[in-house]
């Protein structure tokens, strides 16, 4: 049986750090929104069944609106509200995908941030591979800087940065394990700092692949700046 292949794409962040009134996901790069950018980029792979927008209920009509019906996107989008939390958020875009796949561990789900635009195709196809061999990878960069551990205003110790990989998206997994992990995150009260800390903490392996340092996520004013300057060289 062949694969199905589901993109969750959260936006619900409110770009305290971008310093703007408007979302950061909804702020424009060349006169189109990043959020538009990022999911034209999933749209554009080729393989992608279905895409699920999880952003604050309060967006819907703005994002049907001005992010979505300019653009004549192709490939059926599902708008789900965003939760408390990213965790919660995840969970009910995977809820949403659980019930869009009649066979889940035939589904391959990719969860990426609404405010990566610069993802590509390469990218979602190593993930992907992986997670079909594996059931799940994500995309990590090595650390070139030395990195410091601070308590306090004192270095408490220098770490081993051979070690040490920053992690991007799109986390990629089957979806009956990643689901299956989710539960188990809010049975024992888990709270995960990305996808991929949820399936540690149950348990289940996840691969790694090297990642883009063009796959950028957009945080602060600076970053736009860099995003301006990809779009011109990318």
């Amino acid at each position: 049986m062949n694969h199905r292949y589901l993109a969750i794409i959260v936006a619900g962040g409110k770009g305290l750090r971008m310093q703007s009134r408007e979302k950061k996901q909804y702020l424009k790069l060349d006169k189109i929104p990043v959020l538009t950018r990022t999911i034209t980029a999933f749209e554009s792979h080729g393989k992608i069944n279905d895409i699920i927008l999880v952003l604050p209920g309060d967006d819907r009509d703005f994002c049907r609106d001005s992010i979505l019906a300019p653009y004549g996107f192709n490939t059926p989008i599902h708008l789900v509200d965003g939760g408390t939390t990213r965790q919660d958020s995840v969970f009910n875009g995977l809820r949403k995908a659980g019930q869009l796949s009649p066979t889940l561990n035939k589904t391959i789900v990719l969860i990426h941030d609404g405010v990566r635009p610069f993802v590509d195709k390469s990218l979602m196809d190593d993930c992907i591979a992986k997670a079909v061999k594996s059931g799940g990878c994500i995309p990590v960069i090595k650390i070139t800087d030395t990195v410091k551990k601070v308590i306090g205003q004192r270095i408490a110790k220098t770490l081993d940065r051979e070690l040490l990989f920053a992690a991007q998206t799109p986390q990629v997994f089957r979806l009956d394990l990643v689901l299956s992990a989710f539960i188990n995150a809010r049975n024992t009260s888990f709270c995960g700092t990305d996808d991929a800390s949820i399936l540690e903490h149950a348990g289940l392996p996840v691969s790694v692949t090297t990642g883009s340092l063009a796959n950028i996520k957009l945080t602060t004013p600076e970053d736009l700046d860099l995003a301006r300057y990809l779009l011109k060289t990318l």
